[in-house]
C-alpha cells in the first residue's frame, strides 16, 4: 500500500537533485534586487517563495543568512566588474576611458539599485578579491585616474570612485529631485573638471618655470 507513495518519495528526490537549488536561489535574491531595498538580502523566506521550495531547503546550501548575502555580494559584485570591464575593452580608441568607466558603473548601478545600496551602501567588506577580476579593473582605473594625479594615482581613483557614487547614490534615493543633466552627462563633466585641473596646474607651473628662466 505505501509503494505509490515511496515511488513518488523517490521522484520527488531525483527532480532536486536534478535542480541547482543554489544558483536558483542566488538569482531569485538578484532578481528581487532588481528594485532598491533596505540594505540587506531579502529574506530566507521569501527567497524561498520565489524558487516554490520549502524554507527548509534554503539551509541546505545555506546554513544562515550571512553566506546567503556572501554569496549574493560576490555574484552582483562580479556583475558589476564585468560590465565595467567588458565597456573598456570594446571602447573604441579615441573614447575617453574615464568617462567609458563611469558610465558603465553609473548605468550598471542605476539598472541594480537594490544590489548596489547593498554592495556601497551596507557595513559589508568589500575586498577587490570579492570578483575574480576586481584586482586586475582596480588597477586598471588606477592607470587611468594617473591623468587626475600622476603622483597619488590611487588617491584620484578613490575620487573619481566618490563622484561617481554621489551620482549614483543620490538619484536612487532623491528621485523627486531634477538634477538639469543625465547622469552621463554628470559624469562626463566631473571627468572633464578633474583632469581639465590637472591639466591647467601643469600649464601654470611650466609658465611659471620659463619666466624664471634667465
Amino acid at each position: 500500500m505505501f509503494n505509490g507513495v515511496v515511488s513518488r518519495s523517490r521522484e520527488g528526490a531525483n527532480a532536486r537533485d536534478r535542480r541547482d537549488l543554489r544558483g536558483e536561489l542566488v538569482a531569485a535574491a538578484v532578481e528581487m534586487l532588481a528594485q532598491p531595498q533596505p540594505v540587506a538580502v531579502p529574506s530566507l523566506r521569501s527567497i524561498a517563495r520565489a524558487c516554490q521550495v520549502a524554507p527548509s531547503a534554503v539551509y541546505w546550501h545555506f546554513p544562515s543568512e550571512a553566506d546567503l548575502r556572501s554569496a549574493v555580494l560576490d555574484a552582483e559584485y562580479t556583475s558589476l566588474i564585468c560590465t565595467v570591464e567588458a565597456a573598456l575593452d570594446s571602447a573604441p580608441d579615441d573614447t575617453d576611458r574615464l568617462v567609458v568607466a563611469g558610465d558603465a558603473y553609473i548605468t550598471w548601478a542605476l539598472e541594480h539599485p537594490g544590489a548596489y545600496q547593498l554592495l556601497f551602501e551596507s557595513d559589508d567588506e568589500l575586498p577587490a578579491t570579492r570578483a575574480e577580476h576586481g584586482p586586475r579593473l582596480q588597477q586598471r582605473i588606477v592607470e587611468l585616474a594617473r591623468r587626475v594625479d600622476p603622483q597619488a594615482p590611487f588617491t584620484a581613483a578613490l575620487l573619481l570612485w566618490s563622484a561617481w557614487h554621489g551620482v549614483v547614490s543620490l538619484r536612487l534615493h532623491k528621485t523627486e529631485w531634477d538634477w538639469g543633466m543625465t547622469p552621463q552627462e554628470a559624469n562626463e563633466r566631473l571627468v572633464a573638471a578633474l583632469t581639465t585641473r590637472r591639466s591647467s596646474q601643469e600649464s601654470s607651473a611650466e609658465n611659471g618655470s620659463q619666466h624664471h628662466d634667465p
